[in-house]
C-alpha cells in the first residue's frame, strides 16, 4: 500500500511540471510574445561580443615589442657570433708600458723601482703592471700586451710562474729622485697667492718656534714680514706664513735652516698639510692673507701674449685653445701658416718638455686621444710619426707664469720726463716751434696773405717786429 502511494505521487508530481511547461508557451503566445530561451545577462554578453571582435582583427606589434626583438634574436644567436667589443689600441698600450720602463718613469717610480731591483735578471711580474690604473682603464689583457710588445724593444718571458718582461738588454736602473711638483691642481694653484705657507721638518727636539722664526729671518729678502710660525708638532714640524714677495713659491721649495746641528728643508703646504697650517692660523692671519690674494689676483687680470697674439686674460686664452680643438674633425691638419697652427706652436713652447718633444716638427693635427674619450693636439715629425702632447700642461705653465703685455716703453718714458723736469720739456717746446711754424708758413696760400693784409702795412710791421716777436 506504501508503494502505490508514493508511486501515485510521483507521478502526480511529473504530470504537473509537464502541465506547467505546456501552460508557459500558450501564456507567452496570449501575451503576443514569441517563445525563446532564457536571455543571458547583458554585461556577459557584450563581453563575449568583444572577445570575438579582437579575435577577428591582425595582431599588432607594438614598438616595445619591436625594439626588443632584435635583443632577444641576439640573445638566441651563439656566444661565437655575439660582437665582441673591440680590444685596447695596441699602439697605446705599447707607449704605456715602454713608459713604465723608462728612465724618465723609473727615475721617480720608487714601487716599480724597488721590485725590479729586487730581481736579479731585472724581470718585472706583468701582473704589477696591468694591475696600474691606466691600464684598467685601456681594459688591457696579459694578451693584448704581449701582442703589442711584439715590435718593442722590451723582453717578454713566459714560463710556469707567468709572464714578465725587463728594459731591453737589463739597462741598469737610473737613480731614484724625489718627483718634481711641475703642475699644481688648479684648485691650489693659486693657494698660495696671498702669502706662501712652508713647512719645516725633522725641527731637533730642543729647538723651538723662536729659533726657526730668528733663522728664518736671515734668510728672507729685506722688508718680508713673518706673519705667523707654528708651534713645533709631536711630528717634529713647523708652520710658517709670510707676505707675499716674488718667487716666494721657489723661494721655499729650495730653502733650509741650520737648527741644532741639523739641516730642515722646507716644502710649500698643499692639500692636507695646507689645511692643517690653516686651523692652526690665527683668524686675523687668515683675513690677512685672503686679502692680499685678491689684490693679486686683481694684478694677474692683465692682457697676456703668446707667440703674436694678445688675450686679455688666461681663460680668454683657454677658451681659445678649446675652441681650436672642438672646431676640427678627427685627424684634421692646423695651416701652417694659419694663425692657429701659430697659436699652438706657441703654446708648445711653455711645455715642460717642450724642446724636446718639438723637435722634428713639421704639423700639428686635432685627433682623438690615446686614452679615453677626449680630443687633443699631435705633433707631426718629419719621419711621419705624431705624438699627442697635453695642451693643459701648457696652458698651466702660462698661468703660473703668465707672459703679461708689456707698456710702450717709449709712451711710458716721455710722460714721466716731462713730469720730472717741466722747464727743460717747455724749452724743447720752443725750440721745436720755429721749425714746425716755418713749414705752416711755407705751406699757406700766399694769395689769402696778400688778401687779408695789404703790401704797405705788412712791411711795417714786419720792421717794427723784434726778433722774438718774428720767430713766434
Amino acid at each position: 500500500a506504501e508503494g502505490r502511494g508514493l508511486k501515485r505521487f510521483c507521478s502526480d508530481a511529473s504530470s504537473s511540471r509537464a502541465g506547467l511547461q505546456a501552460v508557459r508557451p500558450m501564456a507567452a503566445e496570449a501575451a503576443g510574445a514569441t517563445p525563446s530561451e532564457p536571455k543571458e545577462e547583458p554585461q556577459k554578453v557584450e563581453e563575449a561580443k568583444t572577445a570575438s571582435t579582437e579575435a577577428a582583427k591582425p595582431m599588432e606589434v607594438t614598438e616595445e615589442a619591436k625594439r626588443a626583438a632584435p635583443e632577444a634574436a641576439k640573445a638566441e644567436e651563439p656566444a661565437a657570433k655575439r660582437q665582441r667589443p673591440a680590444g685596447p689600441d695596441a699602439r697605446a698600450v705599447r707607449k704605456q708600458v715602454e713608459y713604465y720602463l723608462s728612465d724618465e718613469n723609473l727615475r721617480y717610480d720608487s714601487f716599480f723601482h724597488e721590485k725590479i731591483s729586487s730581481n736579479r735578471e731585472g724581470w718585472l711580474d706583468m701582473a704589477l703592471v696591468l694591475s696600474c690604473n691606466k691600464m684598467k682603464a685601456m681594459r688591457a689583457s696579459q694578451e693584448d700586451v704581449i701582442a703589442a710588445l711584439k715590435e718593442s724593444k722590451i723582453e717578454l718571458r713566459q714560463d710556469d710562474n707567468g709572464a714578465a718582461m725587463r728594459r731591453p738588454g737589463n739597462a741598469p736602473l737610473p737613480s731614484l729622485e724625489a718627483k718634481p711638483q711641475h703642475h699644481q691642481k688648479k684648485s691650489s694653484l693659486h693657494a698660495h697667492d696671498g702669502g706662501v705657507i712652508a713647512v719645516y721638518k725633522a725641527i731637533p727636539a730642543e729647538q723651538s718656534w723662536q729659533q726657526v722664526k730668528d733663522a728664518l729671518k736671515t734668510k728672507l729678502p729685506p722688508k718680508v714680514n713673518i706673519w705667523f710660525v707654528s708651534e713645533v708638532t709631536d711630528k717634529s714640524l713647523c708652520f710658517v706664513a709670510v707676505s707675499p714677495f716674488d718667487n716666494d713659491g721657489q723661494f721655499f721649495e729650495n730653502s733650509t735652516l741650520e737648527l741644532g746641528g741639523a739641516t730642515c728643508r722646507s716644502e710649500v703646504c698643499q692639500a692636507e698639510l695646507l689645511q692643517q697650517a690653516l686651523k692652526l692660523m690665527p683668524k686675523h692671519i687668515r683675513e690677512k692673507r685672503e686679502k692680499e690674494s685678491r689684490k693679486r689676483q686683481k694684478e694677474r687680470n692683465r692682457p697676456i701674449v703668446v707667440g703674436t697674439q694678445r688675450f686679455t686674460n688666461i681663460a680668454a686664452l683657454r677658451g681659445r685653445v678649446k675652441e681650436i680643438l672642438n672646431s676640427r674633425s678627427e685627424g684634421e691638419s692646423l695651416k701652417p701658416d694659419g694663425s692657429d697652427f701659430k697659436l699652438v706652436r706657441a703654446l708648445l713652447d711653455f711645455h715642460p718638455k717642450g724642446e724636446e718633444k718639438s723637435q722634428g716638427l713639421v704639423g700639428i693635427k686635432v685627433a682623438k686621444a690615446l686614452q679615453g674619450d677626449s680630443r687633443c693636439f699631435f705633433m707631426v715629425k718629419e719621419n711621419g710619426e705624431s705624438e699627442d702632447f697635453s695642451a693643459k700642461k701648457c696652458l698651466d705653465a702660462v698661468e703660473v707664469n703668465p707672459p703679461y703685455q708689456k707698456p710702450d716703453t717709449a709712451a711710458v718714458k716721455k710722460p714721466k720726463e716731462e713730469a720730472a723736469d717741466p722747464k727743460a720739456a717747455g724749452a724743447a717746446k720752443a725750440t721745436e716751434t720755429p721749425a714746425a711754424a716755418a713749414a705752416a708758413a711755407a705751406e699757406a696760400p700766399k694769395a689769402e696773405e696778400k688778401a687779408a693784409t695789404p703790401a704797405g702795412t705788412a712791411d711795417k710791421a714786419d720792421a717794427a717786429a723784434t726778433p722774438a716777436e718774428k720767430t713766434a
